[in-house]
């Protein structure tokens, strides 16, 4: 069985390298409580593209387009073999866990005898234990 990476060219693996690397760079020059919701997400004519998943981290990006775009060209010239001039920033929403469904209010007792009772005039005897089944998760006051 080959390697993952055999799979992907190196040209996309190098690609890969140099925008984490970005990423890391771009972490480090950031406070702590704005580095962890900013990713670079590509280069492309001269425009360093970065992601965040806040509107309000955006801003402060805004705010800062300048100093990071300086220390990103000192500190990367080379690896990125281009000055790069112009900061776009994007803001998508991160995929998080579902959020758990709201408890079910309970049935109140008026609710349960009124569902018991349409099930004394239904034919269908499947349906007519769904609703009696039902009935019984009323509260009981």
């Amino acid at each position: 069985m080959q390697k993952l990476s055999s799979y992907i060219s190196t040209g996309l693996q190098d690609k890969t390298k140099l925008l984490h690397r970005l990423t890391l760079s771009l972490r480090m020059q950031l406070p702590a409580t704005l580095a962890s919701h900013c990713w670079v997400a590509s280069i492309d004519n001269r425009t360093l593209t970065i992601i965040t998943d806040d509107p309000g981290h955006a801003s402060l990006l805004r705010f800062q387009q300048y100093e990071i775009l300086k220390q990103l060209n000192q500190e990367l010239g080379l690896a990125v073999r281009e000055y790069l001039n112009r900061l776009k920033i994007k803001i998508r929403k991160t995929t998080s866990e579902p959020k758990p469904p709201a408890p079910a209010t309970p049935l109140s007792a008026d609710s349960a005898r009124h569902i018991n009772a349409c099930a004394e005039h239904v034919q269908d005897r499947e349906l007519k234990e769904a609703l009696r089944r039902l009935a019984r998760q009323g509260r009981k006051d």
